[in-house]
């Protein structure tokens, strides 16, 4: 489908949205939002955004800018009583352009024995997911990515390959349900967290792949440190950064690190979480010019300042944590301006830091960037934290903090 084909879709799939809305019972777009979050499951509900924001992301459907994602179109079909087809009938089916269609298309295994060619589709898979996770968000993602799981296991369990490529296979599973954690703790659904990342470390000791494992275990790290239990979270980072002394690369010895120091800094340990800090930014360093493996992609510059950012901020050091958080925004608005949920979610942590320095109208101006950000992907770990933050911004009574809260809470 062309771009002007999609455009023309996307405004006839709006302008239907509208029809049915305004036809009898005549909903109001809060009304819509509302019914359309009664419809969902109560465990999707919690990800889902608020009345305010979900009444905006109407308004964006109705006027074609882009179609709704496929989850929201069964409460569409809910609550309207239409069915997906009525609703939905001019879409195309998604061709190749369509990352989300691409990654859900991925392995075509079929029933019989799987061999090289297979492996490498579960290969390919994890390279395009890499790319996507930083644009849509765990909550978009994180159902597709686990139904591809039990695909790439059912590759594994059925294939008939020589000992090299069971080992890429088994590499790939690792490494794709390494990913799959991850998205988990992003969509905020720590059971599922858990299981992946588990397995995730599982699968890279049978293969002998210390420096995955690390990482693994350094991702557990954070699932930690998001669950209010920092102790936990330092003891798991130390362990995974011994781990990746002994065979791990250079960025994975970085990052982890920083998982260190972000455990320490949630412990108010400043001076243990400044040493951790240096290596990280010295093992970074040290192997600018060395290969790395795909799942260490992410550990760039911007990486690098963004967590040191977040544990300036946890050690209450809030000017320096403005300063290298607005570094970071800088960096990856020129590096990555398409990974829109890192950028609301580092503007929220630059809100944060404002509201602590006491200047409540500047926190709520960049907290105003944040949402508009947020609303174009879904990630609940995001979500918590803006809505933490819009509650702290309450009680102070300035113009910005109160255009604010009407723009998120339509009040």
């Amino acid at each position: 489908m062309s771009s002007e084909e999609k455009i023309a879709t996307n405004k006839a799939i709006g302008a239907r949205l509208r029809q049915v809305r305004e036809a009898p019972p005549r909903w109001s777009r809060p009304d819509l939002a509302r019914l359309l979050r009664a419809a969902a499951d109560p465990r999707d509900r919690a990800g889902m955004p608020h009345v305010k924001s979900l009444a905006e992301m109407i308004k964006h459907w109705e006027n074609g800018k882009h179609a709704p994602r496929k989850h929201y179109r069964p409460l569409y079909a809910k609550v309207t009583g239409k069915s997906e087809e009525e609703l939905f009938q001019d879409e195309a089916d998604p061709g190749p352009s369509d990352p989300l269609a691409m990654l859900l298309a991925e392995p075509d295994v079929g029933s019989g024995p799987v061999r090289l060619p297979a492996v490498e589709r579960v290969e390919g898979m994890l390279r395009r997911l890499y790319r996507l996770e930083a644009e849509f968000g765990g909550d978009e993602l994180v159902a597709v990515v686990a139904e591809q799981v039990t695909v790439a296991s059912r590759v594994f369990s059925t294939s008939m390959l020589d000992l090299r490529g069971e080992r890429r296979l088994y590499l790939a599973l690792a490494g794709l349900t390494q990913i799959a954690g991850w998205l988990a703790i992003d969509a905020a659904r720590p059971g599922v967290a858990t299981r992946h990342l588990s397995a995730a470390v599982y699968a890279a000791h049978e293969i002998s792949d210390l420096g995955l494992a690390a990482h693994a275990m350094g991702y557990m790290s954070l699932h930690h440190l998001y669950q209010d239990n920092p102790r936990k979270a330092l003891a798991m980072a130390g362990t995974a950064s011994a781990l990746a002394q002994a065979e791990g690369s250079h960025r994975t010895r970085a990052i982890l690190h920083q998982r260190v120091a972000r455990a320490h800094a949630a412990l108010g340990e400043a001076d243990a979480c400044r040493r951790s800090l240096d290596r990280a930014r010295g093992a970074y360093a040290a192997g600018a010019a060395d290969p790395e493996p795909p799942w260490t992609a992410y550990v760039t510059e911007v990486e690098i300042a963004a967590q040191r950012g977040a544990c300036l901020l946890d050690l209450g050091l809030y000017e320096e944590a403005v300063e290298e958080i607005q570094r970071t925004i800088a960096l990856l608005e020129t590096a990555a301006p398409d990974h829109l949920r890192d950028l609301a979610h580092y503007k929220t942590r630059l809100a944060s830091a404002h509201l602590r320095q006491g200047e409540p109208g500047q926190a709520a101006e960049v907290a105003g960037q944040a949402h508009g950000l947020a609303l174009q992907i879904g990630s609940a770990r995001v979500n918590e934290r803006f809505d933490d933050l819009v509650t702290e911004l309450e009680p102070f009574d300035v113009p910005q903090v109160r255009d604010l809260v009407e723009l998120v809470k339509g009040r």
